[in-house]
């Protein structure tokens, strides 16, 4: 299983609980895609909350929150604001 370091249970789905769970990205886009992976910026969703009508990839608000929870990680663990702005470009902070 994938570890992450915005949240500790990888397991279930963040919304719901549901097991059956997919890894998104919390920051995308080719790019930034990779760099999310190379600091575990990642989050557990399951299919309705990854990909449905209230998931980030069709959802702003939802996308928004989750790339926020990810910068928060990232600046609590990894580095600082100037670091993350290096790495993806800008701060949703």
């Amino acid at each position: 299983m994938r570890k992450s370091i915005i949240v500790n249970d990888m397991s279930q789905c963040l919304v719901c609980g549901n097991p059956n769970v997919e890894v998104h990205h919390a920051i995308h886009g080719t790019a930034n895609r990779k760099i999310a992976d190379k600091y575990d910026l990642i989050l557990p969703l399951c299919d309705k909350h990854h990909r449905g009508s209230q998931g980030p990839h069709m959802n702003g608000v939802i996308d928004l929150k989750y790339i926020q929870m990810a910068q928060k990680a990232f600046e609590d663990k990894v580095g600082d604001r100037e670091e993350f702005r290096k790495l993806f470009g800008k701060s949703w902070l």
